[in-house]
């Protein structure tokens, strides 16, 4: 009987990315973003303790309008993650969507670019269309997204107010939400992304296990796209429920 080489189980660094729109229009479902990213931060958390023999996980929080944009936190090991409170998040101003996710992408890119076994998982919230962006244009942005895909990251859009599937199509995103403008439809839609997450971060446990039980190595470009293939993967089912 043929014998498999088992390896060593490494840690996958999973960086959790959430790009939150604080726009003047927001206020009305205010507290409900709030909620719901704190559970999106709580599953993560559970992700944390359930799989941490494959996977070490970090988040990020930028929130933005014309105003600012602002990291809650960055890069920070989920452990040390607070929830989100009404003094941190308050909307006003206009929605610069182009510039908050060309200028987190473009940080978070340069941090992993070196760290060889990494994945990121980035989830945008919007509940309008993009009005004040100075520094990226759409064109940027949809290449910049397709560039990293390449490189193993995954997107989901989630928008109110607007077609999220047609705006995320524009942006090179394949997985996209939309959200009812309540905050019922907000509080449903984080708790979509964060069942969504879940599903993505156990198949990435047990492919993390099954390479290390004996499935040969694969080359460093394979091996993202599988992540990618597997959070696409955990998006159908969740929208299939």
């Amino acid at each position: 009987m043929e014998q498999k080489n088992e390896t060593k189980l490494t840690k996958t660094q999973v960086f959790n990315v959430i790009i939150l729109d604080k726009s003047g229009s927001m206020e009305s479902i205010r507290q409900a973003a709030i909620s719901g990213f704190n559970e999106t931060l709580s599953g993560i958390k559970k992700a944390q303790e359930k799989f941490a023999d494959t996977q070490d996980h970090f988040v990020s929080l930028l929130t933005f309008c014309s105003c600012e944009k602002k990291y809650v936190f960055d890069k920070v090991p989920v452990a040390e993650a607070r929830p989100l409170t009404i003094d941190d998040y308050a909307p006003c101003c206009c929605t610069p969507l182009y510039d908050a996710m060309g200028f987190t992408l473009t940080s978070m890119r340069n941090y992993v670019r070196d760290i060889e076994d990494s994945v990121v998982v980035v989830t945008i919230i919007t509940d309008g269309l993009e009005n004040a962006s100075k520094e990226f244009s759409g064109p940027a942005v949809k290449q910049l997204v397709e560039d990293l895909k390449k490189e193993g990251w995954t997107f989901t859009y989630m928008g109110a107010n607007q077609d999220s599937v047609e705006v995320a199509f524009t942006l090179s995103i394949r997985n996209a939400r939309n959200f009812d403008y309540s905050a019922e439809g907000t509080t449903a839609g984080m708790a979509k992304d964060a069942s969504t997450r879940m599903n993505f971060f156990s198949r990435l446990s047990n492919f993390k296990k099954n390479m290390a039980m004996g499935v040969a190595p694969m080359p460093e470009a394979d091996l993202r796209n599988s992540y990618t293939a597997m959070a696409d993967e955990a998006f159908d089912e969740e929208e299939g429920k």
